[in-house]
């Protein structure tokens, strides 16, 4: 068979255009690190990269959701550690008023520090950062108010000594927190449609279940049960004039606010175990990033010292091609192609 010159400069620039290709696609790899720049070079590994990165996504929301919680406990447990720090200064400060060498100007000496402590407390319990309330909930607006005549404090517009325990009011109050998923598996309640508590993670506390609520009885007289309050009552007291002073009344009322003052420290407890609890979570993800960014190299990345190599080794293909080419195909063709 006869071998014609249109024959062979057409196989020619076929072959250098394949050889051309081929360097591309090395070029790319070696720029890259990937083994392929389109799903179809490589459907296979494109799918299960896919997945690879729909995992990671998953995961890295997860840890900005961890981040998020452990910011907001971090900030919950600082402000709670200065409500203790009031808390403290108030005891001592009651105790000193107890004392019965105190006279009826002492007394009214440590109830104005009683009350302003009082303020203290109150400025402290409605904390925000970032436009959030700490212990709010999910309330927007300051979560604690004095109103009324004689004043008396209110949570998210609910007067906390009309708030009963284990009423669907005081319960609604109390389940109203924030929540985030960390991957514990979402699920919907099939009645109501709302979210699972228990498959979610919860990392507010609103203030109403640490500041108290109800009345109590004290020495026949019915006092709020909320830390606010009762520090006003004993300030209150502390200003009666010696006549009218009753230091049983005193002590009753101090019992009540050191009962009461509990339930902060138990918040406190209750935090540490959370974010004890996150920083478990946070590890665990960070060792199944890593195990997926590793999977995501072995199916979508290539050898980086093979493809080197093998480019290199075409990019030398290519110029032996291209020299080869001044031999085979005449300068009279190039110019007519020009």
């Amino acid at each position: 068979m006869r071998i014609t010159y249109r024959m062979m400069t057409s196989k020619y620039s076929t072959n250098l255009n394949s050889l051309s290709t081929d360097l591309n696609k090395l070029n790319t790899q070696v720029a890259t690190g990937r083994k392929y720049a389109r799903t179809s070079e490589d459907v296979s590994s494109a799918v299960r990269g896919y997945q690879i990165r729909r995992n990671l996504a998953k995961v890295e929301g997860y840890q900005d959701n961890i981040q998020h919680a452990q910011s907001f406990l971090t900030n919950s447990e600082s402000t709670l550690s200065q409500i203790q720090s009031s808390l403290s200064e108030a005891t001592d400060k009651i105790l000193q008023g107890m004392n019965g060498t105190q006279s009826d100007g002492d007394r009214k000496i440590i109830a104005t520090e009683l009350r302003t402590i009082q303020a203290q407390l109150l400025e402290t319990m409605n904390t925000d950062v970032s436009g959030q309330y700490l212990f709010g909930g999910t309330n927007n607006q300051k979560p604690f108010e004095v109103v009324g005549v004689p004043p008396k404090l209110e949570y998210n517009g609910n007067k906390l000594d009309d708030l009963i325990k284990g009423s669907p009011e005081a319960e609604r109050l109390q389940n109203d927190t924030m929540y985030v998923d960390i991957g514990l598996g979402v699920t919907f309640d099939s009645g109501t449609g709302d979210v699972n508590p228990s498959s979610v993670f919860n990392y507010s506390f609103p203030g109403l279940s640490f500041m108290g609520m109800e009345t109590s009885v004290v020495s026949g007289e019915t006092v709020s049960n909320n830390l606010y309050d009762l520090l006003g009552r004993i300030a209150t007291e502390f200003e009666e004039p010696d006549a009218s002073y009753s230091s049983d009344k005193v002590s009753g009322l101090y019992g009540l606010f050191k009962e009461n003052s509990l339930k902060v420290y138990q918040t406190t407890t209750e935090i540490g175990a959370k974010t004890q609890y996150l920083e478990f979570m946070t590890s665990r993800y960070e060792t199944q990033n890593y195990n997926l960014q590793e999977r995501q190299v072995e199916v979508e990345g290539v050898d980086a010292a093979y493809t080197y190599i093998a480019f290199q080794s075409q990019k030398v293909a290519y110029q032996a091609a291209l020299q080869m080419g001044q031999s085979v195909v005449q300068q009279s063709v190039f110019d007519y192609m020009s």
